[in-house]
């Protein structure tokens, strides 16, 4: 299990939410704010809706975090983000 909640967000992650949710986007959220966004984590039997919230910190940082990933990842995981019919779905790949 993960034992860290808020990660730092890669270039690829501040893309993704600029591409499909602009106005929602790092863009749009000032030093020391935040923006909370409905996701759905594929659990590939169906869709269970979790939050991701994008922060940045008082001095820019952007940081996330997603609802209850420390309880369906590992430190080793790959987690990824799609959009998909006006939805972003939060998939988790374990390192075999």
């Amino acid at each position: 299990m993960l034992n860290k909640s808020i990660i730092d967000a890669n270039k690829s992650v501040v893309t993704f939410f600029r591409e499909y949710l602009p106005e929602l986007g790092y863009d749009f959220i000032g030093n020391g704010g935040k923006n909370v966004i409905l996701a759905h984590y594929d659990d590939s039997h169906g869709y269970t809706p979790a939050q991701i919230r994008l922060y940045r910190r008082p001095r820019g940082d952007k940081l996330l975090s997603v609802e209850g990933l420390t309880k369906r990842a590992k430190a080793e995981d790959t987690m990824t983000f799609e959009h998909d019919s006006n939805r972003i779905i939060v998939k988790i790949f374990r390192e075999e």
